[in-house]
């Protein structure tokens, strides 16, 4: 069901390592060894469609995103409304088939130059049922994601008496930030918030019922006040009580 694979041209096997996948992260590198090498690895060039609306969606495997993004489309309704997700490296899709949710009518498409991992449903579920840690961070997952959804829909709907379309922009920032600890990867301090990967303007626009004016306006603003850094492809938020600070004020 899956589009033509480009592993001729990918990375080679030492590569293909699930230790950035999120949901595995307190996994003993024993268990990711054995995890790789029960999936069936495939890498796909920017804008190859994955698979398409009608194949089967994900043929019941879980789908670790290990480098490059991937973008889901699915239509919303009757209308030809189609709403769109990208998941990013070290995210996963195709795990709700476990729940017994159809996503035959899902289609994806690589982003960019991009690898992924795909291990048998049946298999992650007896993952889920032996490794606590990967149910909680599942979980934990689906929360935060439930929580960006509400504050997106409370922004557009008005449901905040008096926000401006800047302080929607402000709150979805927040909903989408992650705390960030001091000392990363690369030996910095900055610690606070950090929105991995910014979305489009255009993309924000329409979730948030704006301009893509105002969303571009409202970030360079933060940048200027020092609230925010941009650190592409993602934002830093710098100063967070004050971004909340403007998001509260009437």
């Amino acid at each position: 069901m899956f589009g033509t694979d480009r592993s001729t041209t990918t990375s080679p096997d030492k590569a293909r390592s699930l230790r950035g996948v999120r949901i595995l992260n307190d996994l003993e590198p024993r268990e990711l060894a054995l995890l790789a090498a029960e999936c069936d690895w495939r890498s796909y060039a920017r804008n190859d469609i994955i698979f398409s609306a009608g194949q089967g969606g994900t043929r019941g495997d879980v789908v670790f995103v290990v480098a490059g993004s991937v973008r889901l489309a699915r239509p919303t309704g009757p209308n030809g409304r189609i709403a769109y997700v990208d998941v990013n490296a070290g995210g996963q899709f195709g795990e709700t088939g476990i729940l017994g949710l159809d996503d035959s009518d899902l289609a994806a498409i690589a982003r960019e130059d991009t690898l992924i991992a795909l291990l048998p449903e049946a298999r992650f579920s007896e993952l889920l049922a032996r490794q606590e840690s990967v149910s909680r961070a599942l979980l934990f997952q689906y929360a935060k994601l439930l929580r960006a959804r509400e504050a997106a829909s409370e922004a557009a709907s008005g449901s905040q008496p008096g926000a401006t379309g800047v302080q929607r922009v402000y709150a979805e920032l927040l909903a989408l930030a992650e705390p960030q600890a001091p000392g990363g990867a690369a030996g910095e301090a900055h610690g606070g918030l950090f929105v991995a990967r910014l979305p489009r303007h255009r993309e924000l626009a329409d979730r948030l019922s704006t301009t893509e004016e105002v969303v571009a306006g409202a970030i360079a603003e933060l940048v200027r006040l020092e609230i925010a850094e941009r650190d592409y492809p993602g934002l830093r938020i710098r100063n967070e009580a004050a971004l909340r600070r403007i998001c509260d004020s009437r």
